[in-house]
């Protein structure tokens, strides 16, 4: 097959790398989550950044299938075979099978708000890892998608620089028509100077750097033509600006692992190769510490990592919105209270403890509010209220005001920050002192999600379905830190993202299949001479995806970046298998 021909095979993974990434386009839809009480009544939802990239992703995963089966049936002997994408397989079978049997299937097939990576975009992500362990061969195909990489992610610095220095493309006035189509126009979603690249969000950014930085270096090491070094010299400058300015510590931790891991592996190496290391290293020194002297956000972040204030508990521990009454726990102490109208409209407010005993109180008829006079609730106040048209129990404990009425069903009910009436869920949470006060928001999230995984033994709860087994409904807790009107929509985790929708089974099988690549890889480059561009780019992409797996245990996998990733799982599978066949042709 003449080389114009084979690279139109590569003309899929292009788009993946440097088009689909870019893609910013208004979407208005109907959310379909009205019907959670949890969530706004509105339907009405606009998306910028997610869902066309999802649309791209899938159409052209499927297009991917097709160019493979043409593939198959014209050259069927080279058509490659891998025993290392059992696991994915595995994975992939294993997520299908958590959707087609979710009671949230509709989301799975569909996408959920402001995330959109449906069944289709992760089947796709496997199709695409197969794709590129397919389609390159020789050290030309890698240079040639090594190249359009290098492309996708120059584009990618210009938006880059432009927000770093407060000039965001995307609220320009051409940038405001090519997103909206002249239907209006957006504002920003994050201050300015702060970089958020095409992603949707910065933490993105620095997964999208934890791969293209480690590819930079590598490429760096890899041309020896002068005009090439001083490109991808001034791109890794960039990048290391944008990777800043993103003000994401994650980053910083997961190139931090991934050094020390390089350290223990090429110790030797890099003695020998000062000449190359030093000037590397020199670099991103000045570039991080001219930032940090100019804007110690990160710094501030970590501080409050290792230095994070152990807080007070807070004043209510639970509510419970039972058949029968409101339990709510202050310091540990139960205080109930309900009501019943009497036949000619008269309201009857009951209080007492956790025991059934009576609590005295005094009653302001003119408000119709009882004050609690019990040294064991102290300052709790409870008022016969009318709530848009509805009779209710305003209660005022722990320094705030809850809402509870008797619902159609005689049980009580919440009235949330919506003005729709719920049920409480007090959550079950683990670790919460280290979790929720070393990692913050993440921590509150994760000390939430592990107990989640209890249901997912086998399957999990479907393709983007996190949103709607997270307890949104945990309004206590979200109440005391200040979270009412936030939806959290995914475990800013990967490995909790899979175990809960996928199974924890998937997730063996997703770890399965990259710890097979990764020890592929130490084996054959902790003893690689690198006289060829092939063993560098290779050590490169395994440093690449081991920086993302690393950065993964504080971020999410999103259409913005994970596309990228396994693209680069696919080439460096196919790389070791490469680098495997000449050693042993060698030997």
């Amino acid at each position: 097959m003449s080389k114009k021909k084979s690279a139109l095979y590569f003309i899929p993974l292009i788009l993946l790398l440097t088009i689909v990434p870019l893609i910013v386009r208004m979407y208005v839809y109907k959310s379909q989550m009205a019907q959670f009480d949890w969530t706004a009544p509105t339907e009405d939802r606009l998306d910028f950044f997610l869902y066309y990239k999802s649309v791209a992703i899938t159409v052209i995963a499927a297009v991917m299938c097709v160019i493979l089966a043409v593939r198959f049936k014209i050259k069927q002997k080279e058509f490659k075979f891998c025993y290392e994408f059992i696991p994915l397989l595995i994975y992939a079978a294993l997520t299908f099978l958590s959707s087609i049997f979710s009671q949230y299937r509709y989301f799975s097939f569909h996408g959920a708000d402001e995330v959109f990576e449906t069944l289709w975009v992760l089947l796709g992500y496997c199709v695409i890892a197969f794709y590129a362990y397919q389609m390159v061969n020789t050290f030309e195909d890698l240079d040639c998608i090594m190249k359009w990489l290098t492309a996708g992610l120059a584009l990618m610095l210009v938006i880059g620089m432009l927000q770093a220095t407060g000039h965001d493309f995307f609220t320009s006035e051409m940038g405001q028509k090519l997103v909206t189509g002249g239907a209006g126009s957006i504002g920003l979603a994050f201050e300015p100077g702060r970089v958020f690249l095409s992603m949707y969000n910065p933490n993105y950014v620095a997964s999208y750097f934890a791969l293209m930085i480690p590819i930079e270096i590598t490429l760096l090491i890899q041309n020896k033509k002068w005009y090439y070094r001083v490109i991808y010299t001034v791109m890794l400058v960039l990048s290391i600006i944008c990777l800043m300015a993103s003000g994401n510590r994650s980053a910083i931790a997961a190139f931090a692992v991934t050094i020390v891991f390089i350290l223990i592996l090429y110790n030797k190496r890099l003695l020998k190769a000062w000449k190359v290391v030093v000037p590397i290293t020199a670099v991103i020194a000045v570039v991080f510490g001219m930032y940090i002297s100019k804007n110690d956000m990160i710094i501030q972040k970590f501080i409050r990592l290792f230095n994070a204030p152990e807080g007070a508990d807070d004043p209510i521990s639970e509510i419970v919105t039972g058949d029968e009454d409101v339990a709510i726990t202050v310091q540990g102490q139960v205080f109930r209270t309900s009501y019943d109208v009497s036949q000619d409209g008269y309201i009857n407010v009951h209080l007492y403890d956790g025991s059934g005993e009576p609590v005295n109180s005094a009653f302001d008829e003119a408000s119709f509010t009882y004050t609690v006079q019990d040294e064991r609730y102290p300052g709790i106040t409870v008022q016969a209220v009318n709530l848009n048209e509805e009779l209710a129990l305003g209660v005022f404990a722990g320094n705030v005001t809850w809402y509870f009425k008797k619902g159609d069903d005689g049980t009580y009910y919440y009235y949330n920050v919506y003005g729709r009436w719920d049920k409480i869920n007090n959550a079950p949470r683990v670790f919460v002192k280290f979790l929720e006060q070393k990692f913050e928001e993440r921590g509150t999230i994760w000390s939430k999600t592990i107990p989640l995984l209890k249901n997912c033994i086998i399957f999990g709860t479907g393709a983007d379905t996190y949103t709607f087994v997270y307890p949104q409904d945990d309004y206590v807790d979200k109440t005391y830190d200040g979270s009412l009107n936030a939806l959290d929509v995914k475990p800013h985790c990967f490995y909790l993202q899979v175990a809960v929708q996928s199974g924890i089974p998937a997730l063996a099988a997703i770890l399965v299949f990259y710890i097979w690549y990764f020890i592929t890889g130490i084996r054959l480059y902790a003893k690689a001479s690198y006289q060829d561009g092939m063993e560098i780019i290779g050590a490169g992409l395994l440093f690449a995806t081991f920086s993302y797996m690393v950065i993964s245990f504080l971020n999410d996998s999103t259409v913005t970046v994970a596309p990228i990733f396994w693209i680069m799982m696919g080439l460096g599978t196919a790389v070791n298998e490469i680098l495997k066949k000449k050693k042993i042709n060698a030997e």
